[in-house]
């Protein structure tokens, strides 16, 4: 009798924490479950399907269908807006992406040029060199060695959560890129991909 209502409440236990876990869904009303997700908040998964999503999108536009390693373009990271109550490192996203775009042959990513500055900053600190006796100034860059980028990529990370009839909640994520040409300002591609999850109300987001 011990043993079968210790079962019995394992299995409540087991039932319970089961469908408190947070889902992916559609996003629709009929909210069909597309599988478990870790967390209501974004994880490592996302940013990696997302990232994923985002680079065969780019690679795949047919505005850069005849670029290859002889007239690979430049990008610069550009304004990656994170409006979510998260602290998210949005190098999660966008280092995956310049990675796989610099491995296509297609692109290649300046540091020298970013929003907010420099992401290496010696390109420009090596150059304060110059008129230093301890430097031998043949070794230092020269002026007009800097490579101006073409493109940038920019975009935003947004998130809305709306109470279900039910009681749970559900969080959209909204992910939104750009790829703007620097010389003439017209975006050449830009796509935003959607995560959708569907968790209990008490549940957080961070």
């Amino acid at each position: 009798m011990k043993k079968s209502l210790f079962f019995m409440v394992f299995a409540i236990l087991i039932f319970s924490a089961c469908s408190s876990q947070p889902k992916y869904t559609d996003g629709k009303a009929s909210q069909k479950v597309q599988g478990n997700a870790l967390t209501l908040g974004l994880d490592r998964e996302d940013f990696e399907k997302t990232a994923e999503d985002m680079i065969q999108s780019l690679l795949s536009d047919p505005a850069f269908a005849n670029l290859n390693s002889s007239n690979r373009k430049v990008i610069a990271i550009g304004k990656i807006i994170n409006d979510t109550p998260q602290r998210i490192d949005t190098d999660k996203l966008t280092s995956k992406i310049t990675i796989a775009l610099r491995k296509s042959g297609k692109f290649i990513l300046t540091t020298a040029v970013a929003a907010g500055g420099a992401k290496d900053s010696l390109s420009h600190d090596v150059r304060d060199l110059r008129d230093n006796e301890e430097f031998n100034q043949n070794s230092i860059a020269k002026k007009g060695t800097l490579l101006a980028p073409n493109f940038s990529l920019s975009g935003k990370i947004r998130q809305d959560t709306v109470k279900l009839y039910n009681g749970k909640i559900q969080t959209e994520y909204f992910f939104h890129l750009i790829l703007t040409d620097l010389t003439s300002g017209l975006a050449f591609w830009e796509d935003e991909k959607t995560i959708d999850k569907t968790g209990k109300s008490k549940s957080v987001t961070w």
